[in-house]
């Protein structure tokens, strides 16, 4: 466990930018909600839960960050910021799944447990809208007692395929993820759903909890979680399909 030190997240996937600083039992974090605004705050918000915690960079010993999935630019910033800190401060990085954050964000922060206090485990569900009528999926388990996760692979499927996978849930597993706008009918699959978005505070949180295999930055450079193959199209493709939208 590695919840006596000192841990630096940040989490822009979605339109939500949060940076956290957990240390010695205390968060100090910043939460906005800044679509397409994310790099002219993030670095600001850096500079404030330093300030807060009363530490320096030098004095992080680790930092963490929502690896995605979400929006391409959201997690590119996460991933690049964190890269450049870390290589900065020569310390250690790790990445967590966006989808896994908002489950513990809800966990921790918005489900009254003792409702489940009859269950060794609570079944969840995340789903976030990917656009292009798919949806990031991903489900697992929390032990109340023990504080432990399981987890599922996160993947991008259809809502049709979506609905398909509910069945396969736990009759309890409550749902929870940012869809309820875009597709009611998955939200309304859950007897409980939480509309959420994963936060800088979530990540720390699950990093907290880990056993961590020491490594250095050259070792573990930040990387995004991309699960869709093509993210945008290059300027020849562009081209083209103006071209062909101009045929008769």
């Amino acid at each position: 466990m590695i919840n006596n030190r000192a841990i630096l997240a940040i989490e822009t996937s979605t339109a939500a930018c949060s940076v956290a600083i957990i240390i010695e039992g205390q968060m100090h974090e910043r939460y906005e909600l800044l679509p397409q605004k994310h790099a002219l705050r993030v670095l600001e918000m850096v500079d404030e839960v330093l300030s807060e915690a009363n530490i320096t960079g030098e004095e992080i010993d680790l930092l963490a960050y929502g690896e995605g999935p979400g929006a391409f630019t959201g997690v590119r910033i996460a991933s690049g910021v964190v890269q450049g800190l870390a290589l900065g401060w020569d310390k250690p990085t790790i990445g967590v799944s966006s989808l896994e954050a908002m489950a513990e964000r809800v966990l921790s922060e918005l489900l009254p447990l003792d409702q489940y206090a009859h269950l060794v485990e609570v079944p969840w569900c995340a789903l976030m809208d990917a656009r292009m009528k798919e949806v990031y999926f991903q489900s697992g388990t929390f032990n109340v007692k023990t504080q432990q996760w399981l987890v599922s692979e996160a993947c991008l499927i259809s809502p049709e395929e979506a609905e398909e996978r509910f069945k396969s849930l736990e009759p309890d597993c409550i749902g929870l993820g940012d869809v309820a706008n875009e597709y009611p009918a998955l939200s309304a699959l859950f007897s409980t759903w939480f509309e959420t978005l994963p936060s800088a505070a979530a990540v720390a949180r699950i990093v907290q909890r880990m056993a961590l295999d020491e490594r250095s930055t050259d070792q573990s450079l930040a990387l995004p979680l991309y699960l869709r193959n093509h993210v945008a199209d290059t300027i020849q493709e562009r081209l083209q399909n103006r071209l062909k939208k101009a045929k008769p």
